[in-house]
């Protein structure tokens, strides 16, 4: 099990509902009762109550009482909003990364590095996002400051959930590339690599973004 991976029910039930409506396993056009995703998980109520209140919290899902559980679309407007701030914190977070990272984190971000690129290369998307769940983890981690993890995850989950709505085959490739230099320049303690390419990414990102707004409006 990965770093960033559950160490709770409601952790694991967390992760899960991100990954099927990601992947579209859930329709997100339907309520659903806490019951039946209780059901779909094979987890009791109170955990998948509590990954709901977190993910109500981080913005994917609206629970209506005695209603259901509503989940909300994510529009490139919102991305581009989530990206103005994971520009300001993640060159932050880096830098601590590099500071506090031990050798044990140094080790587990080569190993995401091998782990993205071989998961971009074999067109296998849940271990894509097992990768880049486990690359935002890693850095936050090694920064030895919590609050770190609690300002970006929910920006990075909902960034993610675009990111595959969304993403070509060029994409995955050229993002994937991307983050494992990134990991590795952390991995080294090279701080200006990492932040050049964490620049690179987020521009692409934007501009990734940018298209879908235009596409649209044609």
């Amino acid at each position: 099990m990965s770093d960033f991976q559950a160490t709770t029910q409601a952790a694991f039930a967390k992760a899960e509902i991100e990954r099927k409506v990601i992947f579209r396993e859930l329709d997100t056009e339907q309520l659903y009762s806490e019951n039946k995703l209780s059901a779909i998980l094979q987890l009791g109520r109170t955990p998948v109550r509590e990954a709901l209140q977190a993910l109500e919290q981080e913005d994917m899902l609206k629970v209506h009482a005695r209603k259901g559980v509503e989940f909300l679309e994510i529009s490139a407007a919102q991305q581009l909003q989530l990206l103005e701030i994971r520009k300001e914190i993640e060159p932050t977070c880096i830098k601590y990364a590099i500071l506090r990272g031990s050798s044990e984190h140094r080790v587990h971000m080569l190993q995401l590095a091998q782990n993205i690129l071989e998961s971009a290369q074999g067109d296998e998307d849940a271990s894509l996002l097992e990768a880049l769940r486990g690359i935002h983890f890693a850095i936050t981690n090694a920064s030895g400051n919590p609050y770190f993890h609690h300002a970006l995850a929910r920006v990075q989950s909902q960034s993610r959930r675009f990111w595959f709505a969304n993403k070509t085959r060029d994409d995955t490739m050229v993002c994937s590339q991307f983050h494992a230099d990134i990991m590795r320049s952390v991995a080294i303690g090279n701080e200006i690599a990492a932040k050049e390419q964490l620049l690179k990414l987020h521009e692409y990102l934007a501009g990734s973004a940018l298209k879908v707004i235009k596409l649209s409006a044609n």
